[in-house]
C-alpha cells in the first residue's frame, strides 16, 4: 500500500501539475484540429473533463495558510497575471496584424481585466487566495461554492463571463483542495490502482456522449446553447465527473521524484510558455513540415511539440531568468521590507 511520504517537497503533486500542464498545451493545439467529430474532438472533450479542476484542487491544497495566501496574492498571482497578460495582448495583436495567428482571432479580447487567454487562471487564483479566509468562515463552503458555480452562468454578459466566470465555476475545486488534508490523500492513494484506471477509462463515456459544452466553464449557459436548468444539470454532472476523475489522477500519479517533478516545480513558466506557443507556434511548425496530411503524424507532432515546450520551459536557467525579470519588476512596483518597516 502506498502512503504519502513526508519530504520537503511533495513530488506527487509536482508530477500531477506536470501532467496537467502537458494536457493544457495539448488541449490548446487539439482545439485547432478537432473539427466537430472524430478522435481529436472526443480526446479534447476527455481532457477538458478534469484537467483544470485538478489544477484548481492542487492550487487549493497548497493554499491552506489563508493568511499567507492573502498576503502574497498580489505579488504571486496578480502581478504575474498583469505582466504575462499584457505581453500576450501585445504579441497577439502583432501576430494577428501580420496574419500569423488567425486562430481564435475572432474571440480574442485585448482587455487586461477580462482575459480571453489562458492566463484567466492566474486571475482566478488571485481572487481565490484573496478571499479564501473569508469564504472558509462559511458553514458549508463547498456547497455554497457549488451553488455559486451553478448560478454564475445565468447571465447574458458573455465577455464578463469569459474573463471572470472561471473564478466561480472552478471555485468548488479550489475549496475542496483547501479542505482536503493529507489523510484523505493517503486514503485515495491506498485504493487499488485498478479502480483509478477504470475511472479514467469510464471517463471516455461522458467525453463521447455528453455535449461538448459540458466543460465550458467560461461560457454562459446561453452561449453554450443550454437552457438554464439544462445548463445547471450539465454543470453538476461536470462537477461530479471531474471530482471522481481528479481522485483517480491522485490515485494513479507517480509519487517519486522524476523529470515530471522538475516540470511541475516550474509550473508558472511552463504555463506561460504553453500559453504563448500553443497552438500558434505549432501551427507554423505543422504547416512547414506538412504534418497535417496525416492525422496520426499530426497527433504525434502535437505530443512531441508539447513535450518540447515542457522541457525547454523547465530548464533551470530559464526559470532563473524569469524570476530575475519578475523580481526586477517587483522592485520597481513594491516597497522593500525596510521601506515597509518590516526588517
Amino acid at each position: 500500500m502506498s502512503e504519502i511520504k513526508t519530504t520537503s517537497r511533495n513530488y506527487m503533486f509536482d508530477n500531477i501539475k506536470a501532467i496537467m500542464l502537458f494536457l493544457v498545451a495539448f488541449g490548446h493545439i487539439l482545439d485547432v484540429y478537432m473539427g466537430n467529430q472524430g478522435f481529436e474532438y472526443n480526446l479534447m472533450k476527455y481532457i477538458y473533463l478534469f484537467h483544470m479542476p485538478v489544477f484548481a484542487f492542487v492550487t487549493g491544497y497548497f493554499s491552506k495558510n489563508t493568511e499567507k495566501s492573502r498576503n502574497t496574492a498580489v505579488e504571486k498571482c496578480l502581478m504575474p497575471y498583469l505582466v504575462l497578460q499584457g505581453i500576450y495582448v501585445v504579441v497577439a495583436n502583432v501576430l494577428i496584424k501580420l496574419g500569423l495567428a488567425n486562430f481564435n482571432s475572432s474571440i480574442f479580447n485585448s482587455s487586461i481585466l477580462l482575459p480571453s487567454s489562458a492566463f484567466y487562471y492566474l486571475l482566478a487564483v488571485f481572487f481565490w487566495k484573496m478571499f479564501s479566509s473569508d469564504f472558509l468562515k462559511l458553514r458549508y463552503p463547498i456547497a455554497i461554492s457549488v451553488i455559486l458555480g451553478l448560478l454564475v452562468s445565468v447571465t447574458n454578459q458573455s465577455e464578463f463571463h469569459k474573463g471572470l466566470g472561471a473564478v466561480f465555476t472552478l471555485l468548488c475545486f479550489f475549496v475542496m483542495g483547501v479542505k482536503c488534508d493529507q489523510n484523505i490523500i493517503a486514503k485515495i492513494r491506498k485504493i487499488p490502482k485498478i479502480f483509478g484506471v477504470l475511472v479514467m477509462l469510464l471517463g471516455i463515456l461522458p467525453a463521447v456522449y455528453l455535449p461538448y459544452a459540458i466543460h465550458s466553464i467560461r461560457l454562459t449557459y446561453a452561449d453554450a446553447e443550454f437552457g438554464i436548468l439544462e445548463g445547471m444539470g450539465y454543470r453538476l454532472a461536470f462537477y461530479a465527473i471531474a471530482t471522481v476523475m481528479g481522485a483517480a489522477v491522485i490515485n494513479l500519479a507517480p509519487q517519486k521524484k522524476s523529470i515530471l517533478s522538475y516540470v511541475g516545480s516550474s509550473s508558472i513558466l511552463v504555463y506561460a510558455g504553453s500559453t504563448f506557443l500553443a497552438p500558434h507556434a505549432y501551427i507554423l511548425v505543422a504547416n512547414a513540415l506538412n504534418l497535417t496530411q496525416n492525422r496520426w503524424i499530426n497527433l504525434i507532432g502535437m505530443v512531441l511539440f508539447c513535450v518540447a515546450i515542457m522541457a525547454v520551459c523547465s530548464v533551470p536557467i530559464f526559470l532563473k531568468w524569469f524570476n530575475a525579470v519578475t523580481g526586477f519588476i517587483y522592485k520597481i512596483i513594491f516597497k522593500s521590507k525596510s521601506e515597509r518597516g518590516e526588517g
